[in-house]
């Protein structure tokens, strides 16, 4: 994991510009309010406005806003758990599905973040590591185990964009889930649950990778 622009460099980015005298926020705060905002969807001016501050101000310690991203990435990445020692390949997979399935429930946006922010990926390397190293003692090449690990997360966060959908409001507080029952008829073959808006066939999903990979690894 890279360490530019971490979260717990309180000190801040160098460089950039410079305004004013030292503000009396850290970027932690910074990083908190931008993940109250969204992490998809925040901007610059928006922080500012939750610190109290002037945008301008923020830019002592964040240049630009990718900076700020880098940092609220950091920020989730530092909170991944990895797996123990003793875990077997399978618990370690379904290890890395509950993380990634935390970390976009409690980081608003990162599910939308992590598809339109190409680096996203690099912020964990460290973490990868540490699955990689687990997932290798079960004789498994490099591509292997970077074909189970991508094939959990994608499927994690892909199925967490669909839960968001479900979960989102319009203007009369009626939500996703609601427009598509009402969208539907009663007979209709697909039957909307209140699964959809929560973690729904998540798990099932997992298992059934799982399953698939003890009867065959793709040769990679």
């Amino acid at each position: 994991m890279h360490e530019s622009s971490t979260v717990g460099a309180s000190t801040g980015v160098t460089g950039g510009r410079k305004v004013g005298r030292k503000p009396a926020f850290t970027a932690a705060d910074v990083v908190a309010a931008a993940i109250a905002e969204g992490v998809d969807r925040f901007t610059l001016a928006a922080v500012a406005q939750r610190l109290g501050v002037v945008t301008p101000a923020i830019y002592r310690l964040f240049p630009s806003r990718d900076d700020l991203v880098v940092a609220c990435l950091d920020a989730a990445a530092a909170t991944l758990r990895i797996p123990s020692v003793d875990d077997d390949w399978r618990a370690a997979l379904r290890l890395w599905a509950d993380e990634c399935w935390r970390v976009c429930e409690e980081y608003p946006g990162l599910s939308r973040l992590v598809y339109s922010y190409p680096t996203a990926f690099t912020r964990i390397d460290h973490v990868l590591s540490a699955y990689a190293e687990i997932l290798g003692r079960s004789g498994r090449t490099p591509g292997q185990i970077m074909f189970a690990l991508d094939f959990i997360g994608d499927t994690v966060f892909a199925s967490h964009l669909g839960v968001e959908s479900m979960r989102a409001a319009d203007e009369s507080g009626a939500s996703g889930l609601d427009r598509v029952r009402g969208a539907l008829d009663e007979d209709a073959a697909l039957q909307p649950e209140d699964s959809w808006a929560d973690r729904g066939f998540v798990d099932r999903k997992v298992d059934f990778i799982i399953a698939g990979l003890e009867r065959d690894w793709p040769s990679l």
